[in-house]
């Protein structure tokens, strides 16, 4: 399974909408909403749906696919609730709608077609239709500056910063392919640490169950055993994040227990490590207008993944047109695929009769992208990348090496329960 990064479109409303548009609730349930937060209860109705379209690259130019995520769920508040202080519950489930051009394999699919990473990360394979995303227990301590979760839930709601102030091309190669967690929306035992070490320094580290095959049976979540896993993702890491929300920097490492299988030789071992730092940082603000630079650099020290290192960089306009929540970004992304993966893939075209050159391990993209916050529950990301040296990462039988060209998305974001006013 190649997972995608999909619920960084749910993170980046949770974590970052919410603060901007907390206001007075309004709402033909905002009476409801009131009385389930007096009792320390907050739910949340969020809809996501991307559309992406390939103009003239990958094994399948112009394919076309769509994902959309209803995702639905409640912060439970023990202290307000029952006396519990300090302790909360989480829960969400995710619901898949409006799927096309979806699944695994993926070869036949969107990013089959699409054939890179670049062009196929953006759009997630979900082949059941409903996931048990978050089902955890928190208790924070020694004045919050400890806070603690144990649970069904995903490592990359930790230990991820979403720095690209865009949702839909905010991925990570290395991540995905070698971490051994799957996608946010996909649930696993796990546990977390954070310590806040001073108002602007904190460390971390967790331990998450790798188990994809839970996915590809389709159990939605809800086989609480342990007895597919594949082995235990680790992380650790230290970030900093001054007073200044939009300015964080964060270094991890990750170890992945799970057995790692070479696709040119077929030797396996157990375990894979790897890091990542990624950081946003504010250049200059005057009055809601604004400049971030961003960036991300992530390796990983095994040969026998498909990706080698990964970087990106990039500027961030903040209101461009004196709208608070609009954005405007422009990146440049660098991959570097592995010798094994490049050699993998031109043994599969020479023995169906395809193209017998190697191809290019140095995979480019250039992107431009934007928020826009249409209305005070509805948003838009449009974004449109050119890809240089396209690898065939999600399609490696195909018997043509991909040409350069252009992928273009559109990613609608509602939040219902706060336009309902939960």
């Amino acid at each position: 399974m190649n997972p995608i990064i999909r619920l960084s479109a749910f993170l980046f409303l949770a974590f970052t909408y919410s603060h901007v548009w907390a206001q007075d609730r309004e709402g033909p349930l905002a009476e409801l909403g009131e009385q389930l937060a007096g009792y320390g209860i907050e739910p949340h109705l969020q809809f996501t749906s991307l559309a992406m379209k390939n103009l003239d690259t990958g094994p399948r130019p112009y394919s076309f696919g769509n994902s959309g995520d209803l995702y639905i769920g409640a912060d439970i508040n023990l202290a307000t609730l029952g006396g519990l202080d300090g302790a909360a519950l989480h829960f969400e489930q995710t619901v898949f709608i409006l799927d096309k051009g979806t699944g695994q394999p993926t070869a036949g699919n969107w990013q089959g077609a699409a054939g890179s990473y670049f062009a196929g990360a953006p759009l997630h394979n979900d082949i059941a239709s409903n996931q048990l995303s978050v089902l955890t227990f928190e208790q924070k301590a020694l004045d919050d500056q400890l806070d603690m979760h144990i649970g069904r839930t995903n490592g990359r709601r930790y230990f991820y910063i979403y720095n690209c102030e865009n949702t839909v091309t905010c991925n990570d190669p290395i991540l995905d392919a070698s971490s051994g967690m799957l996608p946010p929306p996909f649930g696993a035992w796990g546990g977390y640490l954070k310590y806040q070490v001073n108002p602007g320094l904190y460390v971390h580290a967790g331990a998450f169950e790798s188990n994809p095959v839970d996915y590809l049976k389709e159990r939605k979540g809800l086989d609480f055993s342990t007895n597919d896993a594949s082995g235990t993702s680790f992380l650790m890491g230290i970030g900093s994040k001054p007073g200044d929300d939009t300015t964080q920097y964060e270094l991890n490492a990750y170890f992945n227990s799970s057995k790692q299988v070479d696709p040119l030789t077929g030797t396996s071992e157990h375990g894979t490590a790897g890091g990542f730092f990624k950081f946003r940082q504010t250049l200059w603000r005057g009055g809601q207008q604004g400049m971030q630079i961003f960036g991300s650099l992530s390796t990983t020290a095994d040969d026998k993944q498909p990706f080698n290192h990964f970087a990106e960089a990039g500027l961030t306009y903040l209101a461009p047109f004196d709208r608070a929540q609009d954005k405007l970004n422009f990146k440049t992304s660098y991959l570097q695929v592995s010798s094994h993966q490049l050699q993998f893939q031109q043994r599969l075209r020479v023995a169906a009769g395809g193209d017998p050159e190697l191809g290019e391990r140095n995979v480019y993209a250039l992107e431009a992208n934007g928020h826009f916050a249409l209305t005070r529950h509805f948003a838009i990301e449009p974004s449109i990348q050119y890809v240089i040296n396209p690898d065939n990462y999600y399609n490696p039988g195909a018997t043509q090496l991909s040409n350069n060209g252009f992928v273009v998305g559109l990613q609608l974001m509602l939040d219902v329960g706060s336009a309902l006013g939960l």
